[in-house]
C-alpha cells in the first residue's frame, strides 16, 4: 500500500467518525429535547388538573365560567343539549372538613339538570384540595354531612341510585388525603337501602331511614337502616314471581295500591374498631331471602 492510499484511508475514517459523531449528537438532543417535552407535557397535565376558580370563594362571580372550567379540568361528561344549557348550576360550593383530617376541603355540586338515562342523576360532586386538586369525582342523587361520632368532624353519605330507581349508600371519610367509602353494605355485600323501581317489591321510604346508634354498646356509633318492604307481585316457596292468582274463582291481582305482603326490614351496620369499617351484623340476604333476595 502506497503512501497516497494509506492518507486516503485515513482521510475515509475520520470521516466516518465524523458523520458517526454528529448523528450521534443529533440523536442526544432529539431524545433531550423530547424528555424536555415529556417534563412540559408533565406540568401540563398537572396544571390543567388544578381547578383555579377558588380564590373568590364563596362568590362565584361568572357562572358559566366557573361550570366550564370545572368540567374542562376534569373532563366532567355532560350530555350537552339546549335545556341543560338553561338549567346548569352550581347547587352546592361550601368549605368543609371531614372525619379523617383537620384539612379544609372544597365540595362542589354541579347539577346539569337532564340528560340520558345511563347518565343519571345528572349531577357531579367534587372534592378538592385548597389548592384546587382533586380528592374525588362523585355521581350521587343525594348527600349529606353527618356527625356520627360525637365532638368529630362529620362523614360523607351518599346515595347513588341508578334512573330505575335502586341504589344504596356510601359513607365516606379521609384517609391519607383520599376519600375513602367505610360503609361495606352496597358494594361489598350489594345490600339496597333505596328501591323505587317497581318490578316485584319497593320500599317505603323509597330510601330507608338511616340511624346513627351505638347497637352493640362499644361506645361507637353503628349505622341501622329501616323502613317497609312492599311486595307488589306474588312469590311462590320456589321464588317464582307472579302478578295475579285465582283464589276462591276470584282473580286478585297485586299492585303498589294492592300488595301482596308488606314487611318491616332493617339492616344494621356495626362499626369494626380494627378496619375502621361499617360491616354487616348478619347475613341478610338469607335473612330477608323470603321477602327480596
Amino acid at each position: 500500500m502506497n503512501k497516497i492510499t494509506s492518507y486516503n484511508n485515513s482521510i475515509k475514517l475520520i470521516l466516518t467518525f465524523f458523520i458517526l459523531f454528529l448523528v450521534n449528537l443529533g440523536c442526544s438532543n432529539q431524545k433531550r429535547e423530547n424528555a424536555e417535552k415529556e417534563i412540559l407535557i408533565s406540568k401540563e397535565e398537572k396544571t390543567e388538573k388544578v381547578f383555579s376558580l377558588l380564590s373568590g370563594f364563596p362568590e362565584i362571580k361568572d357562572t358559566a365560567a366557573f361550570i366550564t372550567n370545572l368540567r374542562n379540568t376534569f373532563n366532567l361528561y355532560v350530555h350537552d343539549n339546549p335545556v341543560s344549557e338553561q338549567i346548569k348550576k352550581v347547587s352546592f360550593y361550601k368549605k368543609i372538613k371531614l372525619y379523617g383530617s383537620d384539612k379544609f376541603f372544597y365540595f362542589i355540586e354541579y347539577d346539569y339538570g337532564v340528560g340520558s338515562m345511563a347518565s343519571c342523576p345528572w349531577k357531579y360532586q367534587l372534592l378538592l384540595t385548597e389548592t384546587g386538586e382533586l380528592v374525588k369525582t362523585l355521581s350521587a342523587q343525594r348527600f349529606e354531612f353527618l356527625k356520627i361520632f360525637p365532638g368529630q368532624n362529620p362523614f360523607l353519605l351518599t346515595l347513588t341510585a341508578t334512573a330505575k330507581g335502586n341504589g344504596g349508600h356510601e359513607v365516606y371519610k379521609i384517609s391519607l388525603d383520599t376519600l375513602e367509602n367505610i360503609y361495606e353494605g352496597y358494594y361489598d355485600y350489594a345490600i339496597q337501602t333505596y328501591d323505587a323501581h317497581h318490578d316485584n317489591a319497593v320500599f317505603k321510604p323509597t330510601e330507608l331511614k338511616v340511624f346513627f346508634v351505638d347497637e352493640n354498646k362499644d361506645k361507637f356509633n353503628d349505622i341501622v337502616f329501616s323502613g317497609k318492604i312492599i311486595l307488589i307481585q306474588g312469590r311462590t316457596k320456589s321464588g317464582t314471581w307472579y302478578d295475579n292468582e285465582v283464589r276462591n274463582g276470584k282473580t286478585t291481582s297485586y299492585s303498589i295500591n294492592n300488595p301482596f305482603k308488606i314487611a318491616a326490614i332493617k339492616f344494621i351496620f356495626l362499626y369494626d374498631k380494627k378496619s375502621g369499617h361499617f360491616r354487616a351484623k348478619e347475613d341478610y340476604e338469607k335473612k330477608y331471602k323470603d321477602f327480596y333476595y
